[in-house]
């Protein structure tokens, strides 16, 4: 082989390299684009097993405001909604209300509204039942966002108005 055909067979394995490692960049930046896209499609709940978990977050949310445990319900609600309405321990039975131990919780619906890098936020709505030794009694529903972190396996929860929650469900619905 004579030395022009050698640097064709360079270039030509450098062109060939370079076009690799183009093309690997692309799909690399075309598959992180996908993941960072948020999703903001309002779909109601299909995943049992997420059913299972927002309804679990709850419940642990709802057994810290029974039994007044004002420092554990603060780690637990979402920090915008902690500073969006200067939530501190001695308020925070005016956002999370004020329920006697026997109020248990059961979830009733769920949308998940948002998704971003395994992140998640649900709209529920969860029924207040009266237990009493012979008899449920229900009392009403309360509203809630529940943001699931999968990166860090956490859950944030925030109180909405009925309002609020029948309005973005609405949209969802038209927009779906």
């Amino acid at each position: 082989m004579n030395k022009t055909t050698k640097i064709e067979v360079v270039i030509i394995i450098l062109l060939i390299a370079v076009f690799g490692i183009s093309l690997i960049y692309a799909k690399t930046t075309e598959r992180r684009a996908e993941e960072e896209t948020i999703n903001t499609t309002v779909t109601a709940l299909s995943d049992v097993n997420r059913f299972f978990t927002i309804d679990s977050a709850i419940s642990k949310y709802f057994s810290y405001v029974t039994s007044k445990n004002s420092e554990s319900i603060l780690k637990i609600l979402d920090e915008d909604y902690i500073e969006r309405n200067n939530i501190t321990s001695s308020n925070i039975y005016n956002f999370v209300g004020n329920y006697d131990a026997n109020i248990k919780t059961s979830l009733e619906e769920a949308y998940q509204f948002s998704s971003y890098n395994n992140i998640y936020k649900y709209y529920v709505k969860v029924a207040l039942k009266l237990e009493t030794l012979y008899d449920s009694t229900l009392q009403g529903y309360l509203y809630y966002i529940v943001t699931i972190n999968e990166n860090e396996l956490t859950f944030a929860i925030e109180p909405i108005s009925e309002d609020i929650y029948l309005n973005r469900i609405e949209e969802g619905a038209n927009n779906g």
